[in-house]
């Protein structure tokens, strides 16, 4: 693997990182009171709140993964093989890429940013 790919392929894991890290982050603390206000017959829904509590949690490991990807990246830039599976490669490439897409066509439409610009209703 060329250096500069290495260094090219590390720039997408960032932004894969970045993705899987701060929309979730701020969809779940933006989110969280009105998810508590929730009720089904007068209870509330726990359910909910730990499916939404275990996703991010889920979306944090999936940053963990492609920090790491970057790094290693980096390090074997300059070896024939980078040793991350080709797996990793095509989610983060193609997710990265359907996701900028996502928002940039949101912006062209609304002119607002996609998921940062969604606010829960009001309690």
């Amino acid at each position: 693997m060329s250096s500069f790919r290495g260094f090219l392929w590390s720039f997408v894991f960032l932004l894969t990182a970045a993705i899987y890290s701060s929309i979730p982050t701020y969809l779940i603390f933006n989110y969280w009171a009105w998810l508590n206000t929730l009720r089904f017959d007068g209870e509330p829904i726990y359910t909910l709140l730990l499916f939404v509590l275990f996703l991010w949690i889920l979306a944090l490991i999936i940053t963990l993964i492609y920090i790491v990807a970057m790094i290693r990246a980096i390090i074997q830039r300059k070896n024939e093989d980078s040793g991350i599976p080709k797996g990793v490669y095509r989610f983060g490439f193609v997710s990265t890429i359907v996701i900028i897409a996502y928002m940039v066509v949101w912006f062209i439409l609304f002119n607002k940013i996609a998921f940062f610009s969604m606010l829960p209703p009001p309690l």
